[in-house]
C-alpha cells in the first residue's frame, strides 16, 4: 500500500485543525448565550426598578446605533476582539481583524441584527408604557401585581426568541448585540441623570412660569375663594354621615347621598392617595384600609372640598391621618370660582416657595424654634387637570384647631400670628439679597385679582360691595365717616382701588411673599392643657401674592379683630411686628435698617393699610355667616355663567342670619380706617 504523501498528511492535519476550530466555535455560542441572558436579565431588572422609583416621564429613545466602530471605541472592545484567535467572524486567516471587517460583517448580518433589535425595542416600549401607567395612575394592588408579572413574561418570551434565533443562525454576532444592549443601558442612565440635573436646576422657574401661563388662560368670574378645616366644638353629625371609604368602587361612591360625586376623589386621585399612603406607612401593605371624613362643613370653603383621610382599621390603632384638598370637579363652578389658578398657586407655595424658605433658613443655621415653620407639611401634589389634589399633614393630630370666628381673638393669639408673619416676610427680604435668581420667579407672581381685572361679572359684584359698606353707616353720628368713605370710593372702581395695593412692583424694594388669605378659617392655634397658646399654623395659600408686607397685616387685623381691640392694641401690635422682623433678619444675616427702615415701614402702613377695608368688604359677609345659611355655590356659578350679575344679597352671602352682624363689623372697620387716617 502506498504511504501517504506529505501533501496528504498536511491536508489531513489541516482538516483536523479546521474540525477543532468548528468544535470550538460551537462551544462559544453557549458561553456567549449564557452571558447574553445574564446581561438581559440585569438590564430588565434595572429597568423595572427605575420604573417603580421614577415618576419623571421618559421619552422613547432611538434604537441602538449600528455603528460598530463607535460602540467598540466607547466600550473599549477593539483590542479584546483582535486577540480572539481563529475566529472567522472577527479575524481573517491572513490579516488582523480590522474595524472595517466588522462593519462589513455587520451589514451582511443586518437582517438578523434588525430582528434582534425589534425584539429588544418591543420590550423597551412595553416597559416605558408600564412606567407611563405608573406615573399617571397609582395602581391598586392587583394592578401592581400585574405590573410585576408582565415584564417577566416578556423577558421569558424574549429569551426564548433569542435562543431560537441563536440556534437557527450560524453567525456569531452575540458580542455585538450585547454591546448594543450595554451601550443603550448606559445611555439611558446618563440621559436620566442629566435630565434630573436640569429639572433640579429649573424647578423653581418652571413651576411659576407654568402657574402664570395657565392662570392667565382661565376664563373667570365669581367670588373670592376660601378653604378651611372644621371649627372646634362643632356639630359632628354631618362628618359622621359623610364618612366614605376609598375601598368603595366609583359607582358606589357616586350613589352615596352624603357626598356628591363631584366632591369625592376621582379614580386617578384615589390611586394617587393609595400609593402615597403605602409610601408613608409601608407596614400597612400594598392595599391599606382608607376612609374619608369631611374635614370642613359644606360651604366653609369655596375652592373645593377638604377631606380627612383616615389610615388604618377602626378596630385597631390608626397609624395616622392626612388632609386632602380637592378643587371642585364641576366645570362651571371651577370656572366661576377661579379654582384651577388658585389651586396652582397653592401648589407653587408648597412645592416652590416654602421649600425655598426652609433652605434659606437652613443655610443661615437658624435654630428650629426660631424659624418660620408655621405651615403644614405637604406630602404630595397633583397638578394635572382635573386630578388636582394637595395632601397635607393633619394638624389636628398635633392639637391644632380653629378659633371660633364668632368670638374675639385673645391678644396673645393676635401677637403670635403677627410675629409669624414677620418671620415669613423676613425670608423674602433676605432671600432677594442672598438668592436673587431663585427668588425672581416668585417676584413675578401676578395677583389673582389682577388676573380677573377684565371679568365684567366680578367687577359688577365688587362695585355692589361699595353700597353694602355704605349701608352699614346708619346713625346720624356716622355722617362724617360716610362722607370720607364716599370720597374714597369716588377715586375709582373697586378694581382700581384694590389692584395697586396688592401689587409688589410698585412698592419695591419692600415687597415680600405674602400668605395672602389671612382670615380666621386659615389660621390654626395650638393650646396647652392649661389653655396657653403654644403655636400657630397658616394654612390655605391659594391667594399667595408678592406685595407689601402690610397687606397680610391689614387683612388679618380688619377681618379677625374687633374695633375695641384695634383701638387699644393696633400700634403696639405693629411694634411687635417690626421688632420681630428685625430679629429674624438678624438671624438671616441681614439688617432691618437696610432692607426695611422704620420710616419706610410707617409709610407702607399709612399708604396701604386701606387694603384691609377692601378685603374686609369681601370677607366679612362670609365670616359672619352661620353654617346653615351658606348659599348653594353651584347655583351661584350657574347664574353667573348664564350672564346674571348680582350683589351680596343676590348671591346669598348676606341675609337675615348675618346682616346685623355684618353691618356692625363693617361699620367698625370703616370707623377705624377713618380714625387711623387710612382712607
Amino acid at each position: 500500500m502506498e504511504q501517504p504523501s506529505e501533501k496528504q498528511q498536511d491536508e489531513e492535519e489541516e482538516k483536523e485543525q479546521k474540525q477543532e476550530q468548528e468544535d470550538h466555535q460551537r462551544e462559544e455560542p453557549l458561553e456567549e448565550q449564557t452571558e447574553q441572558k445574564k446581561v438581559l436579565e440585569e438590564y430588565i431588572e434595572k429597568k423595572l426598578e427605575e420604573n417603580q422609583k421614577s415618576l419623571e416621564r421618559e421619552e422613547d429613545k432611538e434604537p441602538p446605533t449600528k455603528d460598530i466602530s463607535k460602540i467598540l471605541k466607547q466600550k473599549g472592545k477593539s483590542e479584546e476582539i483582535k486577540d480572539i484567535p481563529d475566529n472567522p467572524r472577527y479575524q481573517d486567516s491572513e490579516e488582523d481583524q480590522t474595524l472595517e471587517d466588522l462593519e462589513e460583517e455587520e451589514r451582511r448580518l443586518g437582517s438578523t441584527e434588525a430582528e434582534f433589535i425589534e425584539i429588544y425595542q418591543g420590550l423597551k416600549t412595553k416597559l416605558v408604557e408600564e412606567k407611563d401607567t405608573l406615573e399617571e395612575n397609582v395602581v391598586h394592588k392587583d394592578e401592581i401585581e400585574e405590573f410585576d408579572e408582565d415584564p417577566l413574561e416578556s423577558k421569558e418570551k424574549l429569551e426564548d426568541q433569542v435562543l431560537e434565533k441563536e440556534d437557527n443562525s450560524k453567525e456569531k454576532n452575540t458580542h455585538a448585540k450585547v454591546t448594543h444592549l450595554e451601550d443603550q443601558t448606559n445611555t439611558d442612565v446618563l440621559e436620566r441623570e442629566e435630565a434630573l440635573k436640569v429639572i433640579e436646576k429649573k424647578k423653581l422657574t418652571e413651576k411659576l412660569e407654568d402657574l402664570a401661563e395657565k392662570a392667565a388662560d382661565e376664563d373667570s368670574a365669581g367670588e373670592f375663594s376660601q378653604d378651611s378645616l372644621p371649627e372646634p366644638n362643632g356639630d359632628n353629625t354631618q362628618n359622621e354621615q359623610n364618612a366614605e371609604t376609598l375601598k368603595k368602587t366609583p359607582e358606589e361612591q357616586e350613589k352615596s347621598a352624603s357626598a356628591p360625586e363631584e366632591d369625592l376623589p376621582n379614580e386617578q386621585v384615589t390611586q394617587f392617595l393609595r400609593h402615597l399612603v403605602t409610601q408613608l406607612w409601608p407596614e400597612l401593605g400594598a392595599n391599606p384600609e382608607l376612609r374619608l371624613n369631611r374635614a370642613s362643613a359644606k360651604g366653609d370653603n369655596y375652592l373645593g372640598v377638604v377631606w380627612r383621610l383616615l389610615v388604618g382599621s377602626e378596630s385597631k390603632s390608626k397609624p395616622g391621618s392626612l388632609v386632602v384638598k380637592l378643587p371642585p370637579q364641576n366645570r362651571v363652578r371651577r370656572k366661576q370660582f377661579f379654582a384651577r389658578p388658585c389651586f396652582l398657586r397653592e401648589t407653587a407655595a408648597y412645592e416652590v416657595f416654602l421649600p425655598l424658605a426652609d433652605m434659606i433658613q437652613e443655610r443661615c443655621e437658624i435654630p428650629m424654634e426660631e424659624r418660620f415653620r408655621q405651615h403644614a407639611r405637604c406630602f404630595g401634589c397633583r397638578q394635572d387637570e382635573p386630578n388636582e389634589c394637595i395632601v397635607l399633614e393633619d394638624l389636628t393630630c398635633d392639637g391644632f384647631s380653629l378659633h371660633s370666628r364668632f368670638s374675639d381673638l385673645p391678644v396673645e393669639h393676635v401677637r403670635q400670628v403677627i410675629r409669624s408673619y414677620a418671620k415669613l416676610h423676613a425670608i423674602s427680604l433676605a432671600g432677594k439679597r442672598q438668592f436673587g435668581e431663585r427668588m425672581q420667579p416668585l417676584r413675578q407672581l401676578v395677583d389673582i385679582f389682577e388676573q380677573r381685572r377684565e371679568d365684567h361679572a366680578l367687577g359688577v359684584y365688587f362695585e355692589n360691595l361699595k353700597g353694602s359698606a355704605l349701608s352699614s353707616l346708619l346713625s346720624p353720628g356716622d355722617d362724617p365717616y360716610r362722607a370720607r368713605l364716599e370720597d374714597y370710593f369716588a377715586r375709582g372702581t373697586y378694581f382700581e382701588l384694590l389692584l395697586p395695593l396688592v401689587s409688589g412692583s410698585n412698592c419695591e424694594p419692600f415687597a415680600v411673599i405674602c400668605h395672602g388669605d389671612c382670615w380666621n378659617n386659615n389660621i390654626l392655634y395650638k393650646r396647652s392643657e392649661r389653655g396657653e397658646l403654644e403655636d400657630v399654623r397658616l394654612i390655605d395659600w391659594q391667594l399667595m401674592r408678592y406685595a407689601s408686607p402690610v397687606t397680610d397685616l391689614a387683612y388679618f387685623l380688619f377681618t379677625c379683630t374687633s374695633r375695641g381691640f384695634r383701638q387699644q392694641y393696633l400700634k403696639s401690635v405693629l411694634e411687635d411686628y417690626y421688632e420681630e422682623l428685625g430679629q429674624q433678619l438678624n438671624r438671616l444675616n441681614e439688617q432691618v435698617e437696610q432692607l426695611l427702615p422704620r420710616p419706610a415701614f410707617d409709610e407702607q402702613v399709612e399708604a396701604r393699610f386701606s387694603v384691609g377695608l377692601l378685603l374686609a368688604m369681601m370677607v366679612l359677609p362670609i365670616v359672619t355667616m352661620q353654617g346653615q345659611d351658606v348659599p348653594d355655590l353651584q347655583a351661584i356659578s350657574e347664574r353667573i355663567e348664564a350672564g346674571a350679575t348680582t350683589d351680596l344679597q343676590g348671591a346669598g352671602f348676606l341675609g337675615a342670619g348675618n346682616e346685623a352682624n355684618f353691618k356692625r363689623r363693617m361699620r367698625e372697620v370703616i370707623l377705624d380706617c377713618v380714625d387711623f387716617n387710612f382712607i
